[in-house]
């Protein structure tokens, strides 16, 4: 079983982490989770949340399976981080880290409490409404932003 390596967010770059500290390294924040429609070529974030994932902890329920359960699901790792940039949010641990930018101090690595990141209200906590309570044509009505590509 890989070790977590003290403080390897400033030590290593993200191509030298092992599969431990890669899942560490998220914050929880769930806005990996909000569902994304395409419409003419264009990409739109909700503020749906993915069926998966627990609203009060912000964490999916079927992580091991996700991306079986979930077509759109999208395994983020070192290959495939460059290539879904555009669409993580400016606060995500693996772009900021990928830009050579330091942690936020509310991140649970810094903080030492997982709980930070919804109590700075960076997380979808309380600020989305769940794809189980949405009809699939009513998703476009949840639209908050054109994601840039």
């Amino acid at each position: 079983m890989d070790k977590v390596r003290e403080k390897f967010w400033e030590k290593y770059h993200l191509d030298q982490l092992n599969e431990k500290e890669w899942e560490t390294l998220c914050d929880g924040c769930g806005k990996c989770c909000l569902i994304k429609l395409q419409n003419k070529g264009k990409l739109y974030l909700t503020n749906i949340a993915c069926v998966q994932i627990d609203l009060k902890n912000c964490r999916c329920t079927n992580y091991k399976d996700r991306t079986k359960l979930v077509k759109d699901c999208v395994k983020l790792t070192q290959k495939n981080l460059k290539a879904n940039l555009n669409w993580l949010p400016y606060t995500c641990s693996y772009k900021l880290l990928y830009e050579k930018k330091p942690l936020p101090p509310w991140h649970h690595l810094i903080s030492k409490d997982n709980n930070t990141v919804h109590q700075k209200g960076f997380s979808i906590q309380n600020n989305c409404a769940h794809q189980s309570k949405i009809k699939e044509k009513n998703f476009d009505k949840y639209i908050i932003a054109e994601i840039e590509s």
